[in-house]
Order: structure tokens, then C-alpha cells, then sequence
């Protein structure tokens, strides 16, 4: 019990604020632990009865603090034995997705390993290299060392776990095993008030005493300073977060840009790709309005409004005339990890273009091996700071790193005339659900939107609108350019989240709940019925735990309609096609979401679909959208990069 109130006091010392416990018996030490620090308000403590539902939960949580500029790893919590590899497709996403998540997995002693106990086997392994680090604490550590020094083993142990997962100096954030041994009695056997001098009376107290001053007052919860290892690397952005005091340092204006031997104009382009991180969206917009290129934004890029912002870009790079102006650029910045449409990943894969990549971290997209240039932007940094990334200067800052121009006068503009020339989009009721969830969450005070990462991601490509895009002035010579009076970077794009650092269907409905619950506040979120049908249980939960405010819209198109638009549909009989990958369900969508708890709606059409999109999202709901024609959105899928 001391172990598992050390780790949990360890944790929360390392500035962790979410938890999400899966009920087991060898973890048992951690839920009493954690019950105690939920109890004091120190936690926000979720019990879940799946384990693969948890930690996706999990990584909803992490992505709610990525959303406010934050890299904070939130806490799943099992037993030992089958409950650990459930974990496994969480930590994956995490992985490929840059976002930090600690796995506290409950263990048996070491030498139990190996000889056919129960529920034990070789854990430390299970996650390979998905994990960025494992920390393995012996069951018998504090009983070793004493109470204080094992608390303070305990405390660095976890320090440098959460480091690892938060990429404070690797600049790599991800998933961290911290695996933690117990040996009976796993249950408190004595209450706080009986316990031995020396021992924790309360979650941190052990830690605080072995590794802090006493007069050390502890960081407000949450707040981004809370994580007591942190990179000082020379930028300017970086030195003033960690140096309170630092002088301000003048960024170049446009006289600097002429000066510094920038070239004097540059056909470029911007492609924003998904990321967590809003301050990366709006470096990529700054970028593309402060120098006039067009902007190929993708929904959950943070960064698909302004000025610059093309619609259905994806489409347009497949056509004759699409081709011809991509065939004029001279350079490609890529910002966040775009993966949505083969005509993109065509661009980025020309040898005859200049590929800039500004990485948010240590692993970038490069798929085609074309990057000439790869410049780290510090997210975090840039999204505490709203105003920094919509100041030119700073763009214009990026802009000189990178040896970059301003476009000729007419280059914005041709790409969005080449657009508006592009044939009238004819919606089904499909296209209509989702461009209307995208409308809706534009509306200033609206939740935030999880997105489903097949079919129904590359449905909002094509058809949402980028936030508050201006027609073109007349007489501007570059184009499209924000209205007169309006604020730099405004209208702010919808907050969007998907799962597409492996574009895995599962757990997106799990996901959508913890990103509810870390954010404290409404969720929207939009998917297919087959993404909603594998993960339709997360939406049960246990008749302690609060209900979350998210509402799920499901598209009810009877299969993985993405599928039906592939290559494979020409060439592959149409009932082997329907069974092997369509894959139809026989269930009833509304009828399960209302026996998993959720009220169900089923709007007669996009009229009724708006009114209810209107209204705020209060407790669990779910909005079923029957497709009549399942051949509906091949159209999208034609181009679509699996």
C-alpha cells in the first residue's frame, strides 16, 4: 500500500490531473490510492470497466490538454494478465500521434514470472516499441529501502516517466509503461489515522517530503509549468517559457525579410495536417496569409479558416487545371501529418519541388523522402500564446528561417478561381450531416468536435468550408486577404479532433468520451456506423460515474462505404465486395445507443439535423442518420489515400 500511494503521490506531483481505473484486484492498492486523491480533489478519477475502452479514454483526456497548449499525460490504471495488451491499440495511436499517455499497469512479484501463476506473465514487453520508456518498480521497494528513501526512489522513477511521456527533452511525447508490483495484502490495513510515523497520510504527502522544500508551494493544478523537467533550448519562444524575465527580443519585420536575402517572390504552398496542438494550426495560417500562399488545410489540422484556406483542394489537385497550377509551385511547407488524399501525397512526392517541414516534434511526414529542410516549432509554446502565431512578425520570422517569399501577385488568386470553376458538389444526406456538424461547430461557444478517421474525415475535407474565408478585394494584387478591421488569424476554425496517427476506426467513440471528460465541456462527434458500431460500447458507463455532455452523430450509410469507392470496386463482384469489406451490420444503430444508455434522436432530414445541432450538447445522446444509398460517397473516396 505505501508503493501504491508513493506512485500515485508521484504522479500527481508530475502535474497528472486525469485517471481512468479499470477495476482488478492486484491493482487495488493504486483505486485505493487514487479514490483517496479523487476524494481530496486532487484528481478527476473515471472507473471503466474495459480495458481497451480506457485507454483510449486516456488519450481523449491527453488530447483535451493538448487543445488548451498543454502536454500533459493522462493516467490509465489496470491489473495484471490480459487487462495489460488491451491496452495495446491505444498506445499505438499515442505513439504515431505524439501524445503522451502513462500506462500504470498493476503486476505480481518478479519471481512469479514465469512459473504458471495466476494472471501474470511478462509484461514489461507487451507494448514493444510502441512505448517510449518502461519503468518497473519491484514490489518490495519501499519495504527495502524505508519509507522515505523508496518514496523518493519511487518519485524519480515516475519523474522520468512522465518526462519520456511528455517528450520534455526528446521532443518525442508518447506512451510510458509504468509497470508496479504488488504482493499481499493489497488491501489498507490500516486507516490514515493509525498509520506508522513516516508513512504518507495522504496521496503526495511522501513525495513532497523526500523531494521538495517545505515552504515549496505546489503548481495550481493543470497548469503547464507543473512538470519539473523542461527542455531550454536557445529559441526565442522556448527561452521565454522557461526564463521568467527574459527581455523581450525584436522579431524581423518585412524590411529584415528584403534584407536577409529572402527571395523576392515565391510560388508556394501551405498543407496543414492533422495535429493536437492548435498553436501549430495557426502557425501554418499565419504562414500562408502573411505570405499570400494558398493554404491546403486538412479538418483537423487546427488551422482550416482565413483567407488562404482552399476548399475541396483535394479535388481540385486531381483535375487537368489543378495539376497545371500545382506544376507552377516552387516550394511545399508542411506543417502537422497529412495523410487524407492521394492527390496531396502526389505533391509531396514531386522531386522537382522544395519541401519545408516545420515538426512539432521529433518524428515529422516525410513519406516520400522529399523534405529538404525540417525546422522545429514548439507547439506548446505557440498555443498558450494565441496572439504570437497571428503576429506577421513571427511569420515573417518563419518566412527568413526558411529562405521564404512572398507570392507574385494573382498566385492566391488563381487557385481560388480554379476552385469556384470546379462542378457544384451534389450532397447526399451523408455529405449534408456532416458539412452541417462542421457549420455548427463554427458558431463561437461550440463543443468541440471528435471526428471519425475514415470515411467521415474525408467527407469534411471536401465539403466544410474553411471558418470565415473572405472573397478576394478588389484591387488587392495577392488575392484573397482578410477583411478590413477583421483580427489577424479570425475567425477561429473549429477545434477538431481525430485518431489519424494510425487512422484506426477503434476507439473513437471512447475517445470522444474522454476528451468530454478531461475538457470539462461539450463534445460533438461524427462517425460512421461501422466506427460506432466497434467501439458502441464506451458509451456505457458505471452508475457512479458522471455522465458525459457528448452528443455522437452516426451516419448510417449500412457498412464501410469508404471501401466501395476503392479500386477494388471495379474489379471485385459486388456481394464479395458488400461482405468482405463493406462489412453491413445486422443492428439496429438507435436501438443499441438507447440500450447502452444514450437517448437516441433520428432527424427526418438535414432541416431537422440542424435544429438539433442548435441546441447545446447536455448528457450522452446519440443522432442516427440513415443513408438511404450505400454507393453514396464514392465520389470521395475516388481520391482518398487509405
Amino acid at each position: 500500500m505505501v508503493l501504491a500511494r508513493a506512485v500515485v503521490a508521484a504522479l500527481l506531483a508530475e502535474g497528472v490531473r486525469e485517471a481512468v481505473l479499470c477495476p482488478g484486484s492486484r491493482n487495488a492498492p493504486l483505486a485505493w490510492a487514487l479514490a483517496d486523491a479523487a476524494e481530496a480533489g486532487r484528481v478527476q478519477l473515471r472507473v471503466v470497466l474495459d480495458e481497451r475502452s480506457a485507454g483510449f479514454m486516456a488519450l481523449g483526456m491527453a488530447r483535451a490538454h493538448a487543445l488548451e497548449g498543454r502536454l500533459l499525460p493522462a493516467a490509465v490504471v489496470t491489473t495484471s494478465g490480459t487487462a495489460v495488451p488491451n491496452l495495446h491499440p491505444a498506445a499505438c495511436e499515442a505513439d504515431a500521434a505524439g501524445v503522451p499517455l502513462l500506462l500504470v499497469c498493476a503486476d505480481r512479484p518478479h519471481e512469479l514470472v514465469g512459473t504458471g501463476a495466476n494472471q501474470t506473465m511478462q509484461q514489461t514487453s507487451v507494448f514493444a516499441d510502441a512505448v517510449r520508456a518502461v519503468v518497473d518498480l519491484p514490489a518490495d521497494l519501499t519495504a527495502d529501502l524505508g519509507v522515505r528513501e523508496g518514496t523518493a526512489a519511487v518519485a524519480g522513477q515516475v519523474r522520468s516517466a512522465v518526462a519520456a511521456a511528455t517528450g520534455a527533452l526528446s521532443r518525442d511525447p508518447g506512451p510510458v509503461l509504468v509497470n508496479t508490483r504488488f504482493r499481499p495484502p493489497l488491501a489498507p490495513l490500516v486507516p490514515p489515522a493509525q498509520q506508522e510515523p513516516g508513512e504518507p497520510s495522504a496521496p503526495g504527502q511522501g513525495v513532497e517530503t523526500a523531494n521538495r522544500p517545505a515552504t515549496s508551494p505546489r503548481p495550481a493544478p493543470g497548469h503547464p509549468g507543473d512538470a519539473a523537467v523542461r527542455p531550454m533550448t536557445g529559441t526565442v519562444t522556448d527561452l521565454h517559457a522557461a526564463v521568467p524575465g527574459l527581455p523581450d527580443l525584436r522579431l524581423p519585420g518585412p524590411a529584415d525579410l528584403a534584407d536577409r536575402g529572402a527571395p523576392a517572390s515565391t510560388r508556394g504552398l501551405v498543407v496543414a495536417g492533422d495535429t493536437p496542438h492548435p498553436g501549430t494550426g495557426r502557425t501554418a495560417r499565419s504562414l500562408a496569409e502573411a505570405l499570400g500562399w494558398p493554404l491546403l488545410a486538412e479538418p483537423t489540422s487546427q488551422a482550416r479558416g482565413g483567407p488562404s484556406a482552399l476548399a475541396r483542394y483535394a479535388e481540385l489537385l486531381g483535375t487537368q487545371a489543378g495539376q497545371e497550377l500545382a506544376s507552377r509551385a516552387e516550394h511545399v511547407v508542411v506543417v502537422g501529418h497529412p495523410s487524407l488524399s492521394r492527390p496531396v501525397s502526389a505533391l509531396l512526392g514531386r522531386h522537382d519541388l522544395a519541401v519545408t517541414v516545420l515538426a512539432e516534434r521529433a518524428r515529422w511526414t516525410d513519406v516520400a523522402g522529399t523534405a529538404s529542410e525540417v525546422v522545429h516549432i514548439d507547439p506548446t509554446t505557440l498555443s498558450r500564446s494565441p496572439g504570437l502565431p497571428h503576429d506577421p512578425s513571427l511569420a515573417l520570422l518563419v518566412a527568413r528561417a526558411c529562405g521564404l517569399g512572398a507570392a507574385p501577385p494573382g498566385w492566391l488568386r488563381s487557385w481560388h478561381d480554379a476552385v469556384a470553376a470546379l462542378p457544384a458538389v451534389r450532397p447526399g444526406a451523408a455529405d449534408e450531416a456532416v458539412e452541417a456538424v462542421w457549420q455548427a461547430c463554427l458558431r463561437p461557444g461550440a463543443p468541440l468536435l471528435m471526428v471519425g478517421s475514415s470515411m467521415t474525415v474525408r467527407r469534411l475535407d471536401r465539403l466544410a468550408a474553411p471558418a470565415g474565408r473572405e472573397e478576394p478585394l478588389e484591387g488587392d494584387p495577392d488575392g484573397a486577404r482578410s477583411a478590413p478591421g477583421a483580427a489577424p488569424g479570425s475567425p477561429a476554425v473549429p477545434r477538431a479532433v481525430a485518431n489519424r496517427g494510425l487512422a484506426g476506426i477503434d476507439g473513437t467513440v471512447a475517445t470522444a468520451v474522454g476528451l468530454a471528460v478531461g475538457s470539462r465541456a461539450p463534445v460533438r462527434s461524427v462517425m460512421g456506423d461501422l466506427t460506432f458500431l466497434h467501439d458502441a460500447m464506451s458509451l456505457v458507463h458505471g452508475t457512479a460515474e458522471t455522465e458525459p455532455d457528448l452528443q455522437v452523430v452516426v451516419i448510417d450509410d449500412s457498412g464501410g462505404s469508404i471501401l466501395r469507392g476503392l479500386e477494388y470496386a471495379d474489379v471485385v463482384d459486388s456481394q464479395r465486395l458488400e461482405r468482405l469489406l463493406a462489412a453491413p451490420q445486422a443492428v439496429d444503430v438507435a436501438q443499441l445507443a438507447r440500450a447502452a444508455g444514450a437517448r437516441t434522436l433520428l432527424p427526418s432530414g438535414t432541416a431537422e439535423l440542424r435544429d438539433l445541432l442548435e441546441q447545446p450538447v447536455q448528457g450522452l445522446s446519440v443522432i442516427v442518420i440513415r443513408e438511404a444509398s450505400v454507393r453514396q460517397g464514392s465520389s470521395v473516396s475516388s481520391w482518398a489515400d487509405g
